[in-house]
């Protein structure tokens, strides 16, 4: 099942007056890149954050916002020594810059790490718990809201492989009929030039090139190969946006080789339209885990 690289996901978790809210945003990109937004009290569990989220996403650029809210107000303390400390400074920094003023208790309360919260063994363990539920409820949202994102792609993908099944094999068709049709007209020409051929084993050489030159069976098998394998890629559970944008790659070159080969104006047109629909393909590719 295909998953999109594009979702959102939302969750939250409450107990002994502690609220976590967890959001997680993903968007396209070719590898896995992970922002962390959190509160101070989460920031020295940030790289086990990165790695909670990194066992359940394999790409993407994914926002991980975590918030927190005391619901009843938390224990606080007062650090009187650290206070003391700022309120020299501040002296010091008057007195160096000539400002006429005195540090006041309203400049002192401008600094927060002079109030801190008391987060005893016990209260840091209920909060990375429940940032862990959060961010499991935020991770599920999220895959559910890739899966719904990627079940429209792979409808889309489809339909438009249909379109390419079609194209590939009215150009294989056309491919076949033209040969004996280019080779009467190189007969043709070679009679106006030659009434009496000194080698026609020469002309029949002339004709196999020729044949093998506008011959595009090869590119048109290898077409319709990879047109199979990819929809075997939109039946598997692991992901496969890397695989399928290699094979768009593969298969964007197959119709170059056809498109140089064709000295036809049908086929022509018909290759402009597979290059279109592969270049719909390769953008809808990018949006893929």
């Amino acid at each position: 099942m295909l998953r999109s690289m594009t979702g959102f996901g939302r969750a939250e978790a409450t107990q002994h007056g502690l609220h976590v809210t967890a959001e997680i945003l993903s968007l396209n990109n070719r590898f896995l890149e992970i922002t962390c937004r959190l509160p101070r009290q989460l920031t020295s569990y940030e790289w086990h954050i990165r790695e909670f989220v990194r066992q359940h996403l394999s790409r993407g650029t994914v926002t991980v916002t975590l918030t927190l809210q005391w619901l009843r107000p938390p224990p606080r303390s007062f650090s009187l020594s650290l206070a003391q400390t700022y309120h020299q400074m501040l002296q010091q920094l008057v007195h160096a810059t000539g400002i006429k003023d005195e540090p006041r208790l309203e400049h002192l309360l401008r600094f927060p790490e002079l109030f801190e919260t008391e987060a005893p063994t016990e209260t840091e363990k209920l909060l990375w718990s429940l940032t862990q539920r959060a961010l499991r409820g935020a991770l599920q949202q999220l895959h559910q809201s890739r899966r719904s994102e990627g079940r429209n792609l792979a409808s889309d993908i489809r339909r438009r492989l249909r379109t390419l099944e079609q194209l590939v094999t009215v150009i294989a068709q056309r491919g076949t009929e033209r040969i004996p049709e280019a080779q009467q007209r190189l007969r043709e020409r070679v009679d106006q030039l030659v009434q009496n051929l000194p080698d026609p084993q020469r002309l029949y050489q002339e004709f196999a090139l020729l044949a093998d030159r506008l011959d595009v069976s090869e590119e048109c098998t290898r077409l319709t190969s990879h047109l199979h394998y990819m929809r075997r890629l939109l039946r598997e559970r692991e992901p496969v946006g890397r695989r399928m944008t290699f094979i768009l790659q593969e298969m964007q070159r197959e119709a170059n080789t056809i498109g140089a080969k064709a000295n036809d104006v049908q086929i022509s047109q018909w290759v402009v339209q597979l290059k279109e629909e592969l270049e719909r393909l390769r953008e809808q590719a990018q949006n893929i885990e």
